[in-house]
């Protein structure tokens, strides 16, 4: 029995090392493609633009502040357009308030918490929303910060869901 490779590095005297190694490459490109074009399943290029409104939630601002968002004002978020103010409310603004063991909620004066609806369009995934295409809109996002005509604020999404 002889070498498996030989001075001239063919395996058993009629395939190189170098061969074999391309010809490796060569089979493991081809059966990648056709896992990908025949075995994994297509996802769907066309989504669905719903209409949309969430409501966000300001929490302690001020009376003057209240006054600065207004209804018809364009709201945008990451640079990205995600709606217009439909609607502003306000409440007064209650903060918890403890002390010798006892907690109770406690008006705070000249303070408000302000709701703002917004409607918009979005693409809607498992549940979760993407306003105008880009920007994510869940119930208790906060990261991103709005900004309207006259104010930018940090608010924390309440709810949202399809507008018919």
């Amino acid at each position: 029995m002889g070498k498996l490779i030989d001075t001239k590095g063919r395996i058993g005297g009629k395939l190189s090392v170098i061969d074999l190694a391309i010809l490796l490459i060569v089979i493991v490109i081809a059966v990648g493609a056709v896992i990908k074009f025949t075995i994994t399943p297509q996802t769907s290029v066309m989504v669905e633009v719903v209409p949309v409104r969430y409501t966000l939630q300001l929490a302690n601002v001020r009376d003057w502040a209240t006054h600065n968002i207004r209804e018809g004002d364009r709201v945008f978020s990451m640079g990205s357009y995600v709606g217009t103010v439909v609607n502003v409310s306000s409440e007064p603004y209650h903060f918890m308030v403890q002390g010798n063991g006892v907690a109770w909620w406690g008006e705070v004066p000249d303070r408000y918490t302000v709701f703002i609806e917004i409607a918009a369009t979005a693409t809607e995934t498992d549940g979760r929303f993407l306003v105008s295409r880009t920007v994510p809109m869940g119930v208790g996002n906060s990261q991103n910060p709005f900004v309207s005509r006259y104010a930018e604020f940090h608010a924390v999404v309440r709810e949202i869901g399809r507008y018919e």
